[in-house]
């Protein structure tokens, strides 16, 4: 790579602390093993036996050239659904595999993607209040066998039906599956589209294959060019070279170990901070997002800012054009990197901040690379989903019901005693956080209806004086990971679920608040077997329980021995 780096690629900011001194070293020894270009051969042997799926799992390395045939398919099935009148595409799948279809969705200025990633009842009925007989409706399932997509997607199928018809309905429905699965085998029996999903690319890696490209580029995003993109970069990221862009990165993230890599949204796209958090989290990292409204009481840690380029075509005269503003800017030796600006303030500040950019096609190649290479030295297995790889483990017997007061129901295992209240569950949740942990939230809930939950968050962190993450369920897998490593990272757990609101209009009906409550319990369960504290409260009255969670942390009491603990 040269001092200044070509117009196009991707870039990797290094300041000149601790931090970036050890990712040098670390990509150094990456480059020697020949990681890079063994990710690009498709070699297992880069992470040995332990790497469940590795052998299965890496031909996401290949998508940006073998993904090219789909480009003309997309085009062709968007002018065909735009000329019957259709432009809104929802769509519907587990978030591992819908998160890489926002984040191309996002450089799409007109792009009209709505994700429906949950069964809450609330989330569902947004979506069938939307204009449905101007709607594409796109499935992702590659195994065709997960009960909650199949229910909401016969539910959402059904209400287009009612406008446009059954076979107008069908002829616009776009199911992306393995070849032969049952929903493969159900969509040709009903004369809907079906394209092929890639057995060898896991979930977090399946942004440049079908699942990312099919549901953005229906929408309008500009998928080719995204393509082309990450194309052009595939031979810079798969160099045995120390100052490979990914191999740097890589080195970061494994210097950040098993304490928190902290991702900063604001700079980049809608999106590619929270894809980034769940490519960290199969790496093996703990990947924590920032709070932009509210950020005390966070783990402290590294802060890696990934953001792209608003004009690929020109290279920025510094990173402020690229990142946004950075404090207290600093030049680099012309030597190093002439004419871009340093966005780490202090090389003595143990929290540094690492800052990535490029053309987004580059930018997703960048990281994918950086996330496999890590995973390699971090005990990452990111390629578990993939054919050949470990099933999730059995569920732990379910979370006993502990006390009701009519709007709040406590549910806990053995960590917790007795009949507590709420206010007392919560209290027993935060006393339980052990040195150097934190304390994560996961809301089954509504984002948009319930959205009040996530301002929660600080104010928790300052009554408890633990650092605190929150995230909304199913899609914030990132944030529970941690939890259900092999060897958990040190925290706690609280899951929020709800009862559905009485004024939906219009009412998705019972299903989807039954399939939503037997998602969380399953996730309480996974974590639970590990030795996790994890503390369910269950929201009979969605208004009422957000007003007594909030008296309840009101009265939260620092965790013994919290005061003056490093965070």
């Amino acid at each position: 790579m040269t001092s200044r780096p070509a117009v196009g690629l991707p870039v990797v900011e290094l300041g000149g602390g601790s931090l970036s001194a050890e990712a040098r070293r670390i990509a150094a020894e990456l480059a020697a093993d020949t990681v890079a270009s063994r990710i690009t051969d498709a070699d297992p042997s880069a992470w040995g036996p332990e790497t469940s799926g590795a052998a299965d799992g890496l031909g996401w390395a290949a998508l940006p050239r073998t993904s090219r045939p789909l480009i003309g398919q997309v085009d062709a099935l968007r002018e065909a659904f735009r000329v019957d009148g259709a432009a809104r595409v929802l769509l519907v799948g587990d978030a591992r595999w819908t998160l890489g279809a926002e984040v191309l969705a996002s450089a799409g200025t007109d792009s009209l993607l709505k994700v429906l990633d949950s069964p809450d009842p609330g989330v569902v009925a947004h979506a069938l209040a939307g204009d449905l007989s101007g709607t594409v409706l796109v499935v992702v399932d590659p195994m065709g066998t997960t009960e909650w997509i199949a229910a909401v997607h016969r539910l959402l199928a059904a209400a287009v039906a009612e406008e446009i018809g059954p076979r107008r309905a069908a002829e616009r429905t776009v199911v992306l599956t393995d070849a032969g699965s049952p929903l493969d085998e159900w969509a040709r029996a009903a004369g809907s589209t079906v394209v092929t999903t890639e057995r060898d690319v896991p979930a977090a890696f399946s942004v440049l294959g079908a699942p990312g490209l099919v549901p953005a580029g229906l929408a309008g995003a500009p998928v080719g060019e995204v393509l082309a993109e990450a194309r052009a970069v595939a031979e810079l990221l798969t160099a045995d070279d120390p100052q490979n862009p990914a191999l740097e990165l890589a080195g970061v993230l494994v210097a950040c170990g098993s304490g928190p890599v902290r991702l900063d949204p604001e700079f980049g796209p809608p999106g590619l901070a929270e894809w980034v958090a769940s490519l960290v989290a199969v790496a093996g990292g703990t990947p924590v997002l920032l709070d932009p409204v509210d950020p005390d009481g966070l783990p402290a840690g590294p802060t890696l800012a990934p953001a792209t380029a608003a004009d690929p075509t020109a290279a920025p005269d510094d990173l402020s054009e690229l990142l946004g503003p950075a404090p207290a800017p600093r030049r680099m030796p012309d030597d190093e990197l002439s004419g871009y600006t340093d966005p780490v303030p202090d090389p003595d500040d143990p929290d540094e901040v690492v800052a990535t950019g490029g053309p987004l096609g580059a930018e997703l190649l960048l990281w994918q690379y950086a996330a496999a290479a890590a995973a390699r030295l971090l005990d990452g297995d990111p390629f578990a989903d993939a054919p050949g790889g470990l099933p999730a483990p059995p569920p732990a017997a379910p979370q006993e019901e502990r006390s009701s007061d009519g709007i709040v129901t406590v549910f806990a295992g053995d960590w917790l005693t007795g009949s507590p209240t709420a206010a007392e569950a919560l209290q027993a949740l935060v006393d339980a956080v052990p040195h150097g942990g934190h304390l994560a939230v996961s809301g089954w809930l509504d984002p948009s209806d319930d959205a009040s939950i996530a301002v929660l968050r600080g104010e928790l962190a300052r009554r408890a004086e633990v650092p605190v993450t929150f995230g909304w369920a199913p899609r914030d897998r990132a944030l529970t990971a941690p939890f259900r490593a092999a060897e958990p990272r040190p925290g706690v757990l609280c899951v929020l679920t709800g009862d559905a609101p009485e004024d939906l209009v219009p009412d998705p009906g019972p299903l989807p608040a039954s399939l939503a409550l037997t998602e969380a319990g399953i996730v309480a369960a996974e974590v639970a077997a590990r030795g996790v504290p994890v503390l369910r409260l269950h929201l009979t009255d969605r208004v009422a329980g957000l007003v007594l969670l909030a008296r309840a942390i009101q009265g939260l009491r620092p965790r013994p021995g919290a005061a003056g603990e490093d965070q």
